[in-house]
């Protein structure tokens, strides 16, 4: 029997085997395809996904391949209207405060080089036919004919995930239906890579391309029509809607390895479980593509879902995976409601809105302050659980709250190294922070290997072994002299108080285990 069964080895699904193998979780990754996806489908990575992706040792390979500060330039018919810039530029407490351009195969290509690091794999050419589950598990069936027995099934496979469809659930929402939009990779020849580019016509017509980063010269092509029942992608249609919208009779498309129709959808489930069944991803829900949230949400829900299915393996109490839901549905129904309102702000066809967007929208996102606020919204880095049942409410005015995220923050070692918290938390373990000397004795009780404990200073020397010694950190914080600040694996802040029985209450509670388990990996 292997502990979790995982269908879909996108994005979402490689995300979540990683977390698993780093955990030493034995587990299976299989995928309906024959091979690893090509097209580029999603392109950007928001600063909350990339502290994800630092966190589980890919960032580096992120970085590298990835570009940063893309320009777009907006036009109005065939008038350029702005050239916007997309960095937003240092911000206290986010080391990647920038959205990174880089395709989504190549996303699940880092992903899958770090599993087989690891020691994981992905099983191609096995999709899931069918699964039932019992008390002690679930049985699925293979199309190639194995059978497997886990403990759990988590469905990551999909907009049209065969998980979703066994277990009878089904996606709320609507469709938009007086639109197609085609997608796909092309090159584009006679047009300057220095930028991404969009069209938007006075008929309500909208073409965008964007250089892909490190893809042989691919470009990512998008446009959107009125649907018909013979528009299907070819080369050809690209490059005749290209020429119609851009007035650029100079440019070619060649060379498409993927090509794509598709309607913008905003649509979710009503429940992530299913007794011992998990949905992630597109399986869970599906949106419109404006601010780029799709492949950054599922890879969050596969973080969120990864540890706690670990600690339940382990014998937490159910009440840590039921947290998954409650914490991963409010956030799908805010990413859905914002990209459809971002939808209808930007590609709406007719009337009052379509005004607003050529003559309100389009003006204002020429201001910087404007556009980094735009950045902010779409960057997840202030989505918060602080209703979840894993959160202890309660904290000051100003400052991180419990269900916040923990910000970042630069400092040194007591020896004088220079470090930051990211370092300290980064890894498979709970970090707890103690502000000031007056921490020493309730920091000195955790003997959990699963705990790995700090204390914090401004200045000076700290009384304690394990230190950061940083003024930003303080400032950041808020924390008075004796606070007690718990961050949780998946770096969300669990509880925040004085009292240094609350923080052992907790344990108690939700991670008993944990007392005497082995030492996580890294």
């Amino acid at each position: 029997m292997t502990k979790v069964l995982i269908a879909g080895a996108g994005p979402t699904g490689l995300t979540l085997a990683v977390e698993l193998a780093r955990r030493r979780v034995d587990h299976l990754l299989v995928e309906a395809d024959q091979a690893p996806a090509i097209g580029s489908r999603g392109k950007g990575l928001q600063p909350r996904s990339l502290e994800v992706l630092d966190d589980l040792g890919v960032i580096d390979e992120i970085l590298a391949n990835g570009s940063i500060g893309l320009p777009l330039r907006l036009h109005q018919g065939n008038k350029l209207l702005v050239e916007l810039a997309t960095a937003a530029g240092q911000r206290p407490g986010v080391p990647y405060p920038d959205l990174v351009m880089l395709p989504e195969w190549r996303v699940e290509q880092i992903l899958r080089d770090r599993l087989v690091a690891l020691g994981g794999k992905v099983l191609y050419g096995a999709a899931l036919n069918s699964f039932t589950q019992d008390d002690g598990g679930v049985t699925a069936t293979l199309a190639n004919g194995q059978t497997v027995r886990a403990r759990y099934l988590v469905g990551s496979d999909g907009g049209h995930s065969a998980v979703r469809h066994l277990l009878g659930a089904t996606m709320d929402g609507h469709t938009q239906e007086d639109q197609v939009f085609f997608v796909g990779d092309v090159k584009i020849h006679g047009l300057a890579a220095d930028a991404s580019y969009a069209w938007f016509g006075e008929d309500g017509s909208y073409l965008a391309i964007a250089p892909l980063p490190n893809a042989d010269g691919a470009w990512q092509y998008q446009a959107g029509a009125h649907p018909g029942p013979d528009d299907e992608p070819t080369l050809e249609l690209f490059h005749e809607l290209f020429r119609d919208r851009s007035g650029r009779s100079d440019v070619t498309l060649t060379d498409a390895t993927w090509l794509s129709r598709y309607r913008f959808n905003a649509r979710m489930v009503s429940s992530y479980r299913f007794g011992r069944v998990f949905l992630a991803g597109d399986a869970a829900h599906v949106h419109s593509p404006a601010g780029g949230q799709g492949m950054n949400t599922g890879i969050q829900d596969a973080y969120n879902l990864g540890w706690k299915l670990a600690a339940a393996l382990t014998g937490a109490p159910e009440e840590i995976l039921d947290s998954y839901g409650a914490e991963r549905i409010p956030i799908a129904a805010k990413v859905l409601a914002d990209s459809s309102r971002g939808f209808e702000s930007i590609f709406s066809l007719k009337g009052v809105r379509r005004f607003l967007r050529d003559h309100v929208l389009f003006p204002l996102v020429k201001q910087p302050a404007i556009m980094n606020r735009l950045l902010a919204m779409t960057s997840q880095l202030d989505l918060a659980y602080p209703d979840s049942p894993l959160t202890v409410p309660g904290g000051p005015r100003r400052g991180p709250k419990p269900g916040d995220r923990a910000p970042d923050a630069r400092g040194t070692t007591p020896a004088g190294a220079p470090t930051r918290l990211f370092d300290v938390t980064r890894g498979t373990h709970w970090t707890l922070l103690g502000f000031g000397p007056q921490t020493t004795q309730a920091l000195s009780t955790i003997q959990s290997p699963h705990v790995r404990v700090l204390q914090v200073v401004a200045s000076g020397r700290a009384d304690f072994p394990q230190a950061l010694i940083s003024k930003e950190m303080s400032r950041l914080y808020r924390a008075r002299p004796g606070t007690l600040l718990l961050i949780r694996p998946d770096g969300y802040i669990a509880l925040r108080t004085e009292e240094p029985r609350i923080v052992d209450a907790y344990f108690d509670r939700i991670l008993p285990p944990t007392r005497a388990a082995t030492p996580s990996a890294t």
